[in-house]
C-alpha cells in the first residue's frame, strides 16, 4: 500500500525519535513521524508529508493514551518549535531520553556497550535557562523577537516562556513590547536586508546578572545608535539585575547568530555566575551551558571521574570560558585546555586568575585540530566536550595518536557521540560507563558523558 498526503491511518507509537517525534510504521513497512504522539499509544493520524522513505503525521485523535502523557504549560507549545516534550510528564521525558541515547549506539556504534543508568534528572524542570537567542521580525513598522517554529523558519511572536530563568522571562516581556516602538526594521533572511537580526537574553542565575545583546545586520548607524540608547533608561527600570547591553554586528548570510564584533551601550559588557566555589565571567559571544544547575553536577561527575582515575596530567579540549576546568583543575591535577574562540581564551585566562587556579592551567589557543597533533604526551586523560557536530577524524586521530589511557567524552548530540566512539573503538578503545543528564528539560534533547578507557596499546 502506497500512502498519499491526506490518508488517515490508525497506528501504534513504537519510539521517539530524537526530535521528540513518535516513531510507527505501516501496513507496508514505511516509517512514519508522529509530532506529538508518545511511544505506547494508538493515535489516528492523517499524512502530510510524503517522501520517498518516511512520511510525517499529524496526530488527529489519541485513541489510547500513554499514562505518562502530560499538560503543556506554555500557551504557545505546539506553535514555538523550542520545546518537544510538554505533552509528557517528567518522569516519561527522563525514560525517553535514555531511550534516544539507547537507540543511538544500537543503531551507530554496533558494538556491545554497557547497560545506560536512568537519566539524571535536572534540578529544575522549568525556568531553568539562562538564555534565550530569539530571531526578530517584522512588527508594524518595527521588529519583534519570538522563537522558530517546528522545521520552520517562520517566527512565531512570543512575549514570554516559562522555561526561561525569571529574570530574562520578564526582560523578554519587555523588549517584545518596547522593540516594535523603535522604528528599526527586522531582517530578512531570504534577501539578506533589514537591520535587527536577533535578541540575546543571558542572565547569571546565582548572581541575578542580565545581558541583552542587539545583533545588527552590520554596524549601527548613528540614528540606530541613538535610538538603541534611548531604550537604556526603559531596560534598567524593568530589568533589575541588567548589567551590559550590547550591539552585536552580524553581516554573514545563514544561520549563524552572532558576529565576531560587539560593542558596549550600558555597562561592562559582562555578565557574571556562579557554578560550586567558583565565579566565571563571559560576554555576549562565549559559550556557557544553559541549565547551570545541571552544568554543575556535569562538572563534578567528570571531575571526579578523572580523579579515581589518579590523573595528574589532564588534556581538555573545547574549553570555552574555563567552566569545567575550573572543576577539574580543583581535583589537584594539571589542566591543559584548548579553545578556539578568542573572547573565550581571554575570560578562561581571567576566570582561572579569579578562582586561584592559574597555576595549575595551561591555556592553548587555537583550533583543537591545530594542537592536538602538537601535543606530547604524557597525558593521562583527555576530557572533550566538543559541539553538536561533535570531532573532526583528525581530531579523533589525534586522540588515537596521543593514546590516553581514558577519555571523558562530553556531548549533546547522542547520534554523533556514537559516531565518534566507534572510531575510537576501532583504534583500540572501549566505552565504559554511559551517564546522562536531563539538561534541557521539555525539549528533546539529552547531554551524555561517556567514560572511554584504552584496551591496548
Amino acid at each position: 500500500m502506497t500512502y498519499l498526503v491526506g490518508d488517515v491511518l490508525r497506528l501504534r507509537v513504537t519510539a521517539t525519535s530524537s526530535d521528540g517525534s513518535g516513531i510507527a510504521r505501516g501496513n507496508d513497512g514505511m516509517v512514519l513521524f508522529l509530532p506529538g504522539a508518545l511511544p505506547g499509544e494508538e493515535v489516528s493520524a492523517r499524512v502530510t508529508v510524503r517522501k520517498r522513505e518516511y512520511a510525517i503525521a499529524e496526530v488527529a485523535e489519541i485513541l489510547l493514551p500513554n499514562p505518562g502523557r502530560g499538560i503543556p504549560f506554555c500557551r504557545f507549545y505546539g506553535e514555538c518549535g523550542g520545546c518537544q516534550l510538554q505533552h509528557c510528564g517528567y518522569p516519561l521525558q527522563l525514560e525517553l531520553k535514555k531511550a534516544m541515547v539507547t537507540d543511538a549506539f544500537k543503531r551507530i556504534y554496533k558494538r556491545p556497550f554497557p547497560d545506560i543508568h536512568p537519566c539524571l534528572a535536572s534540578p529544575l524542570e522549568r525556568e531553568y535557562r539562562n538564555k534565550a537567542a530569539m530571531p526578530v521580525r517584522k512588527a508594524g513598522t518595527g521588529a519583534a523577537p519570538g522563537f522558530f517554529a517546528r522545521r520552520s523558519h517562520s517566527v512565531v511572536p512570543v512575549d514570554s516562556c516559562p522555561v526561561l530563568a525569571p529574570s530574562i522571562d520578564a526582560a523578554l516581556s519587555l523588549v517584545a513590547r518596547e522593540l516594535p516602538r523603535l522604528g528599526i526594521t527586522s531582517y530578512d533572511e531570504r534577501v539578506g536586508r533589514g537591520r535587527i537580526r536577533h535578541v540575546v537574553l543571558r542572565q547569571g542565575v546565582r548572581t541575578g546578572d542580565v545581558l541583552l545583546s542587539l545583533v545588527l545586520n552590520g554596524s549601527p548607524a548613528e540614528e540606530e545608535r541613538r535610538k538603541l540608547s534611548g531604550l537604556i533608561p526603559i531596560l534598567r527600570e524593568g530589568i533589575p539585575g541588567l548589567r551590559s547591553v550590547t550591539v552585536n554586528q552580524n553581516s554573514t548570510r545563514g544561520n549563524v547568530i552572532l558576529g565576531q564584533k560587539s560593542s558596549i551601550l550600558f555597562g561592562d559588557g559582562l555578565i557574571e555566575e556562579r557554578l560550586g566555589p567558583f565565579s566565571f565571567l563571559y560576554d555576549t559571544t562565549s559559550f556557557f551551558q544553559i541549565n547551570p544547575m545541571q552544568a554543575e553536577n556535569i562538572y563534578e561527575h567528570v571531575a571526579c571521574a578523572v580523579a579515581e582515575e589518579g590523573a595528574s596530567n589532564v588534556l581538555e579540549l573545547y574549553s570555552g570560558i574555563g567552566t569545567m576546568t575550573a572543576f577539574l583543575a580543583s581535583k589537584g591535577v594539571h589542566v591543559t585546555a584548548v579553545e578556539e574562540w578568542l573572547p573565550a581564551v581571554d575570560h578562561m585566562r581571567r576566570n582561572m586568575e579569579r578562582n586561584a587556579l592559574e597555576e595549575r592551567v595551561t591555556v592553548l589557543s587555537g583550533p583543537v585540530e591545530k594542537h592536538i597533533g602538537s601535543l606530547r604526551k604524557p597525558v593521562d586523560v583527555v576530557v572533550l566536550d566538543p559541539p553538536r557536530t561533535g570531532c573532526s577524524k583528525s581530531v579523533l586521530q589525534g586522540l588515537l595518536d596521543l593514546a590516553p589511557r581514558t577519555i571523558m567524552y562530553v556531548s549533546c548530540n547522542p547520534a554523533t557521540l556514537a559516531r565518534d566512539c566507534t572510531m575510537l573503538s576501532d583504534g583500540g578503545y572501549r566505552v565504559g560507563r554511559i551517564t546522562c543528564f536531563d539538561m534541557f528539560p521539555q525539549t528533546s534533547h539529552v547531554e551524555c558523558v561517556v567514560l572511554i578507557t584504552r584496551v591496548k596499546d
